[in-house]
C-alpha cells in the first residue's frame, strides 16, 4: 500500500497533536457523568450477587446439617438448621435475611427432608430496591436407630 500521495496532500497531519479545546473538556465531563451510574450499578450488582452466593452456600449447608441431624433425632432438623445459620453468620441471620424452615419428611420413615427459604431485601444504587429469595433442600435417609420396628 503506497501512502506517498496521501502524505503529500496532508503533510500537516503528521506528528501533530491537536490542543484540547474547552468544548472537549465539557464533552469529557458529560461522558463521565453518563458512564459513572452504569459502573456504580455494576459494582453494587456484583457485590450483591456475591453476598447472595455466600448466603446460598450457608443456607444449603444448614439444610444439609438439619436433614442429617433429623435423620438421627426425629424432629430436630429445623432447630439444628436455624441454629447453624445463626452460628455461621454471627448476626442472627441478618445477612441471609428472614429464614423459614419446613420439615417435609420426618423420621421415622424413609427420609428426613428439610426445606429452607430465605428472603432478603437489597438496595442497589441506580437500580433500586429488590427482593432476593434463596431456597435450599436436603434429604437424608433415616438411620435405623430412629426407625420404629
Amino acid at each position: 500500500m503506497n501512502l506517498s500521495p496521501w502524505l503529500s496532500r496532508y503533510p500537516h497531519r503528521l506528528n501533530q497533536r491537536e490542543e484540547p479545546t474547552p468544548r472537549d473538556a465539557g464533552l469529557a465531563a458529560v461522558e463521565f457523568a453518563l458512564i459513572v451510574p452504569v459502573i456504580v450499578a455494576l459494582l453494587f450488582g456484583v457485590i450483591t450477587a456475591g453476598t447472595a452466593a455466600v448466603g446460598q452456600l450457608q443456607l444449603h449447608a444448614a439444610a444439609r446439617d438439619g436433614a442429617r441431624i433429623g435423620s438421627v433425632q426425629s424432629g430436630a432438623g429445623c432447630a439444628t438448621a436455624l441454629n447453624n445459620l445463626n452460628a455461621t453468620d454471627g448476626t442472627g441471620g441478618a445477612t441471609i435475611g428472614s429464614v423459614n424452615c419446613a420439615n417435609t419428611a420426618i423420621c421415622p420413615g424413609a427420609t428426613s427432608e428439610i426445606n429452607l427459604t430465605a428472603t432478603r431485601s437489597v438496595t442497589i444504587p441506580v437500580i433500586g430496591q429488590r427482593t432476593i429469595t434463596l431456597n435450599a433442600d436436603a434429604t437424608f435417609e433415616c438411620q435405623p436407630s430412629t426407625q420404629q420396628p
